[in-house]
């Protein structure tokens, strides 16, 4: 389900031109659906998520076992910040990596489960660029490393 509205692409781009471009060219066949409710628009059928939060309005990557086309589809509810395209982008190459690297969480979120914590690292690494990245990355240098000079090589 490839569906963008009007004002989300500038996120969306700007996303993907922060990334490297071959995990950004490995990333870019993910389906996207913008603000719009996923199960409204028939997407998936589970109404909320782990935790509790409704899928209808909180933006999150659908898996192809989530989704009626068995499509790999990020759901962006509301207008969003680059970091949050990111972070969803995150997800979805930790599906292609089949869920293998394991992160330290990088703030309070990412300590929420092993996938948050991966989403987020993906997201510092190419969000917070240079001294930002590094501070962040003090107490987990093998994803600093794994994000900075693995993945750049991924073919």
């Amino acid at each position: 389900m490839q569906r963008i509205l009007k004002g989300y692409s500038d996120s969306i781009s700007k996303a993907f031109d922060l990334l490297a471009s071959n995990i950004a060219n490995k990333l870019s066949g993910v389906h996207f659906l913008t603000g719009t409710d996923p199960i409204y628009a028939g997407l998936h059928h589970t109404p909320t998520t782990k935790d509790g939060r409704s899928y209808r309005d909180t933006c999150h990557a659908c898996y192809p076992w989530h989704t009626v086309d068995r499509s790999l589809t990020i759901v962006l509810t509301r207008k969003v910040h680059p970091y949050v395209v990111i972070h969803e982008l995150g997800h979805v190459l930790d599906f292609m990596l089949n869920f293998k690297h394991v992160a330290k969480p990088v703030n309070d979120y990412a300590g929420t489960n092993r996938m948050e914590a991966f989403a987020e690292s993906f997201a510092c690494q190419f969000y917070w660029l240079g001294a930002k990245a590094e501070d962040i990355y003090q107490s987990d240098k093998a994803t600093q490393y794994f994000f900075g000079e693995v993945l750049p090589m991924w073919r």
